[in-house]
């Protein structure tokens, strides 16, 4: 017998370069949840894209920047 799970994965993950930090999520709201917490609630964003894949799950993709020098 074999038992499987199917879960979402991860609730987001931060890609951060030195111009630019990127949150990439299947849900927006977590994407929006986990910025606030990292820049304390004080953020500007950017962009906001959705990619639709066939394979995968659909993932957002947020670019922002946090005002203050913390985040």
């Amino acid at each position: 017998m074999i038992i499987s799970s199917c879960t979402s994965g991860y609730g987001y993950k931060y890609i951060s370069t030195s111009h630019t930090n990127l949150c990439l999520s299947e849900e927006k709201k977590e994407c929006i949840k986990a910025i606030d917490e990292r820049c304390k609630s004080d953020y500007i964003i950017d962009s906001i894209q959705k990619y639709e894949y066939y394979i995968d799950s659909d993932k957002i993709i947020i670019k922002f920047n946090c005002r203050n020098r913390n985040g």
